[in-house]
């Protein structure tokens, strides 16, 4: 796994490798050897032809590798949706460059003149080098970056490629392709990320008669690094917008205020990016206090309420130790905090409440924000269920994982059309000790 480094210096070192890869495109070693395979294999960096699949080859690409696929997708679906509103194609090859699947929008980039699209073939022996055909190549994760292209058609675009093991042989690669003033190095980390679970996923495969509960792991797996990718846009478009605004502005300070706001969206992703790569560590649960948690988050919403009128409230009745995840359980909380100021209109309410039942402590979120639509009410906590402007509905299924996974707890809701919801959150109580420490359960 590849190690990040301080994210100033990331951002420092991509901006001279922009700038020396322009200069000189075949300044790095693994481009140089690169094209003298290309040219050693006869082709021509103006005059690259492309090659298809038939219809009956395609489809039985597919049912070979149909395990490969199948394990696959929800990673490019979330690899796809963090890069929405770019153009970009995510695809998935075979052990010899064919593309077996993709997503995004092909087209923007080319389509199928420029052999972006299913069934065409990515090997460098047939397009040059390339996010796909380098990884295959090379057997190592490969970035190429425009002009480093030796296929001239593709010198607008940047690619990311990683290749795919499994009982230490490569079986495909998935790439991630985008226009080159979108490409960012944070992409090649979780490109790696996602197929190290692919990787884990497809070795337990062969006891899978053997686990009732595989699809439930591959599941849970998959949309947990779904909601880390998502979450991984927000930074990236402002680090981007940010960066925009200081081009266009003289004044000193006011750049300086921008640089510092991109410090803190890259140590923002910085902290995200290590929370991906460390997703099947397990993770000490410590006894802490649920309040000072939760005032913080509210802490956190209280200048956006503010400037909506929106009345924020804790009542603190109890305040206990329970076992917990103190970034996850914190993420939690906003998430659902959050969903309720976004659909909420000026003038709102949130309540937070805590009370003890028993042997466990339960927090309430209530808004009044008009109620959840009885069409969505059954699919609530499940991924891409609710979808409000702006959002893709991972952050309900983050809550959910992290409340009833991680934490042993339970989460429920109740909500009344044009009045208003409230989430439940049910905790099981500690003690407060050292001693008393637990470990998350591994997903797989």
């Amino acid at each position: 796994m590849i190690n990040l480094l301080n994210m100033n210096d990331v951002s420092m070192e991509w901006r001279n490798f922009i700038s020396i890869v322009k200069n000189n495109p075949t300044v790095r070693p693994i481009t140089l050897e690169a094209w003298k395979r290309c040219t050693e294999l006869g082709l021509k960096p103006n005059s690259i032809k492309f090659k298809f699949l038939s219809d009956k080859e395609l489809k039985q690409k597919l049912q070979k590798n149909s395990k490969l696929v199948e394990t696959s997708a929800a990673y490019m679906d979330s690899l796809s949706l963090s890069l929405t509103g770019i153009p970009h194609i995510v695809a998935l090859s075979d052990s010899e460059g064919w593309i077996i699947d993709s997503r995004g929008t092909p087209e923007e980039l080319g389509g199928r003149t420029v052999g972006i699209c299913l069934g065409a073939s990515w090997a460098e022996r047939n397009i040059g080098n390339n996010g796909i055909g380098t990884a295959l190549a090379t057997g190592q994760p490969a970035l190429v970056y425009g002009i480093e292209h030796f296929g001239m058609v593709y010198g607008s675009c940047a690619c990311i490629g990683v290749p795919i093991r499994h009982n230490d042989e490569i079986i495909g690669a998935i790439d991630i392709s985008v226009p080159v003033q979108y490409a960012h190095p944070a992409r090649l980390h979780i490109a790696v990320a996602c197929v190290t679970s692919i990787e884990a996923t497809m070795s337990n495969l062969n006891n899978y008669s053997q686990s009732v509960s595989s699809d439930t792991k591959l599941s849970a797996t998959s949309e947990l690094i779904a909601t880390a990718v998502h979450d991984l846009k927000n930074p990236l478009a402002i680090i981007r917008g940010l960066g925009q605004l200081g081009n266009l502005t003289t004044d000193k300070h006011l750049a300086q205020n921008y640089f510092d706001r991109i410090i803190k969206q890259v140590d923002e992703m910085n902290s995200m990016v290590t929370e991906l790569l460390s997703i099947f560590k397990p993770e000490e649960l410590i006894p802490q206090k649920v309040i000072p948690i939760i005032k913080e988050v509210l802490e956190s919403f209280k200048p956006i309420c503010n400037s909506r009128n929106i009345s924020l409230y804790l009542v603190n009745n109890v305040d206990i130790y329970i076992n917990m995840c103190e970034r996850l359980f914190k993420r939690a909380i906003e998430n659902l905090i959050n969903n309720a100021v976004q659909i909420m209109g000026d003038n709102g309410m949130i309540q937070v409440m805590t009370q003890i039942d028993k042997d466990s402590i339960i927090i309430s979120i209530s808004d009044n924000a008009g109620g959840i639509p009885e069409e969505l009410r059954e699919t609530l906590f499940e991924p891409f269920s609710f979808k409000r402007s702006g959002g893709t509905g991972l952050g309900l299924f983050m809550a959910y994982h992290t409340i009833t996974n991680t934490h042993k707890g339970q989460i429920w809701f109740e909500t009344e059309t044009g009045h208003g919801t409230t989430f439940f959150i049910r905790l099981p109580i500690t003690q407060n000790g050292e001693s008393n420490t637990m470990r998350q359960y591994q997903l797989i």
